[in-house]
């Protein structure tokens, strides 16, 4: 099987920072690719609008450069009656 082609860039921040995460238990069905910039990630079966960085909806693009000022996920709190 041949190694499969990845990404030049993000469909969600346009970064070239992109490699495969894993592959299809059958071989050669499908390709799952990260972004080591934004952390998305997407299969190589996905539509275009998933995939392809000039279709990816622009309202849901990322600019590197605000990932630094983003908010952080708020921690779990403590369950009720104390215990973690």
């Amino acid at each position: 099987m041949t190694a499969p082609k990845i990404p030049d860039t993000c469909p969600r921040c346009d970064s070239h920072d992109v490699s495969l995460l894993t592959a299809s238990p059958v071989p050669g069905r499908w390709f799952m690719y990260a972004c080591g910039v934004c952390f998305y990630s997407w299969r190589s079966t996905e539509p275009g609008y998933a995939t392809d960085p000039a279709a990816y909806p622009a309202a849901f693009k990322i600019d590197p450069t605000d990932i630094p000022k983003m908010l952080v996920v708020p921690s779990i709190p403590t369950r009720r009656g104390g215990t973690p």
